[in-house]
């Protein structure tokens, strides 16, 4: 993505505002397409109404379990078999690097055992503690607190264990709470010394398998893809990292600072990019364009 200083963030209406020229939507799904409970319409709307003006999609999410669990869910909460069908998820990715990289590691989990399938059948021995550990994967928390597992893990950080984050969201809201994610346990890991490897978003590595994902050749020019997702610290810093467009969903997990992204742009058209970063952060990613919610 091109360097965003001095332009404008524009406020679009729709997708189907930027929907010219576009080869590839890579769309997130936590906080677009749904909010862990329910679906959202107007996002399965959009989908269908860009898949059929001849735009490709795929769905990109940091969820740490792989595609095939990840599937079954969208199916269960109601979406269109027929939109399910190109999925790549951060934990799909983790599991492939333990594969090629860790075969045959002593491993330890950081998540709870809901997680497991991401861990099923891979060939590692499981230990208990991250202290026995050769490598660490972590889907989730073991603790209620993020700042609970420093202890936890330092000795591991100290050894120079690798830390795997299948999951590098640090936040995402399930309804209308706010749980904190496996990311903000790496950034703990991390403070301490630790080295960590990341999965998925904003990882630009993430967003072009997506290109492999749905055959297209890889060096199709960035401007004809867009990244759409609620997440600047990783949607859109992932479109930045990988030259791609990026469309930022408001309506998510930034949902609080809609008023003050609003009152910046007193024609409803667009917000300069000083204020967009007055109002999210200046080390923050900017968006090429904003919506609310994801709609056609």
């Amino acid at each position: 993505m091109p360097n965003r200083e001095g332009a404008d963030v524009a406020l679009l209406s729709g997708l189907s505002d930027i929907a010219d020229g576009l080869s590839l939507v890579i769309c997130d799904l936590w906080g677009v397409m749904h909010d862990g409970v329910r679906l959202h319409p107007g996002a399965v709307a959009a989908i269908e109404a860009a898949r059929a003006a001849g735009i490709r999609t795929v769905f990109l999410s940091n969820a740490p379990r792989p595609r095939t669990h990840v599937r079954a869910h969208l199916l269960d909460m109601g979406l269109p078999a027929a939109l399910t069908d190109l999925v790549v998820t951060s934990g799909g990715l983790a599991r492939d690097e333990v594969r090629t990289q860790y075969a045959g590691a002593r491993l330890y989990h950081v998540g709870p055992a809901s997680d497991h399938n991401t861990i099923d059948g891979l060939p590692v021995t499981l230990v208990n503690h991250p202290d026995q550990a050769d490598i660490i994967l972590a889907t989730d928390l073991d603790f209620p607190t993020v700042a609970a597992h420093a202890d936890w893990l330092r000795g591991a950080a100290e050894r120079g264990v690798p830390f795997l984050c299948a999951n590098p969201d640090r936040v995402v809201h399930v309804g209308n709470r706010l749980y904190d994610c496996a990311g903000a346990v790496a950034d703990v890991y991390a403070g301490m010394g630790g080295e960590v490897h990341w999965f998925g978003k904003p990882m630009a590595a993430a967003l072009r398998s997506c290109l492999h994902e749905v055959g297209m050749d890889p060096e199709t020019p960035g401007d004809r893809i867009v990244m759409v997702g609620d997440s600047l610290q990783t949607d859109m810093a992932g479109a930045q990292a990988a030259g791609y467009k990026g469309l930022f969903i408001a309506g998510g997990i930034h949902r609080g600072d809609l008023p003050a992204m609003r009152a910046a742009a007193p024609d409803g058209r667009a917000v300069p990019v000083p204020a967009f970063r007055k109002i999210f952060g200046a080390g923050k990613a900017v968006p090429h364009a904003v919506l609310e919610n994801l709609v056609w």
